[in-house]
């Protein structure tokens, strides 16, 4: 791998990686607020409807500034929010939290185009584990500080990285050219992403066992999950890999949400969340490109609110068959379209 890919693979990590701390930290904190249930819900999941307007607005916005400004307003945006998050006032946070998401759209839109135009599956791989990675950040970030004002400001750390533009690669697009993934593109970010959505309800259940230690080391197990997947693809196939990811993420989930066994619940998280790193790749043979993935992926992050508000109703019984069946249809989605996973330089559509 080049020196220039090498940088260009650290800037999508650390875009995806920041903008996930910003947005996951003051979830930790939100019995803080000593507000109504519905409104501190609100307050933690307003970002997932921000993010469906960042990565509408990034295609518009790259094609203006181009990648480097991009990433480099992104970043400062997502500090300067971040920080103004620290109010005491509900409706000035609720606001800020939705441009958080709005922020969080553009920043992880840019990585994750990024990483898919170098056309390297380790790239790719470690890009999406920007998730687990800002999420361990978000954790550690609370048993360090506990505060929600003082975790607010700490994503303040966007701002210094921001100085890393120029290690971005280089790109553009006339605005003419601007598209829309289609709903299978979109479909599959979702169920990949459905094992991530259905772990917010997991604190609740591992709360008496140790709770939040748990789910870090799910989270922690978890990244190494993302990296092999490009090993493991090597050696059994992408169709086999795929099987091993999506079966052994349904059997652990629906084995946690009936059991509350907090051994299975790193099983789940690890494999759960290891399995994002297949969805670009499995998209893009569904039609979405490297500029539009972005909006596939922020948009089937909807399902962050409706999945687990859902599933609440009855946790052991609708958690696990979300679980299943978005794995099972991950599955024949992948197998419908072998050559899905071939990782590959793709052409924006």
């Amino acid at each position: 791998m080049s020196i220039s890919k090498t940088f260009n693979g650290v800037t999508s990590f650390i875009a995806y990686t920041l903008a996930t701390y910003v947005m996951i930290a003051p979830a930790f904190t939100v019995k803080q607020f000593e507000l109504p249930a519905w409104l501190g819900f609100l307050i933690v999941s307003i970002p997932f409807g921000g993010r469906v307007i960042g990565s509408l607005l990034y295609q518009r916005i790259v094609a203006i500034l181009g990648s480097r400004l991009t990433f480099l307003s992104s970043m400062i945006a997502l500090g300067i929010l971040s920080i103004g998050s620290s109010t005491l006032s509900v409706p000035v946070l609720i606001l800020l939290r939705l441009l958080v998401g709005v922020a969080f759209g553009i920043a992880t839109s840019l990585a994750v185009e990024q990483a898919v135009r170098s056309g390297n599956r380790l790239i790719i791989a470690l890009t999406m584990s920007g998730w687990a990675f800002g999420w361990i950040g978000g954790a550690f970030s609370y048993l360090a500080l506990g505060e929600w004002q003082l975790i607010a400001l700490s994503g303040a750390i966007t701002l210094p990285f921001s100085m890393l533009y120029k290690r971005v690669s280089i790109f553009s697009v006339e605005v003419g050219r601007l598209g829309i993934p289609s709903i299978s593109s979109i479909l599959i970010f979702f169920f990949s992403f459905e094992p991530a959505f259905a772990l917010q309800l997991a604190p609740a259940i591992v709360e008496n066992q140790g709770g939040i230690i748990w789910l870090i080391i799910g989270y922690i197990a978890a990244i190494p999950m993302y990296i092999f997947v490009p090993v493991i693809s090597s050696l059994l196939g992408e169709t086999r890999t795929a099987l091993l990811y999506t079966m052994t993420s349904a059997i652990s989930g629906v084995t946690f949400f009936l059991t509350g066994s907090p051994y299975v619940l790193v099983v789940f998280t690890a494999f759960g969340l290891g399995i994002n790193s297949i969805a670009p790749r499995l998209a893009a043979s569904y039609g979405a490109s490297a500029r539009n993935m972005g909006i596939a992926l922020n948009t089937a992050a909807l399902g962050g609110v409706a999945v687990p508000v859902i599933s609440s109703f009855d946790i052991k019984f609708l958690a696990s068959l979300f679980t299943a069946l978005s794995m099972v249809i991950l599955l024949v989605m992948s197998v419908k379209r072998p050559n899905a996973l071939l990782v590959r330089r793709l052409s924006v559509a």
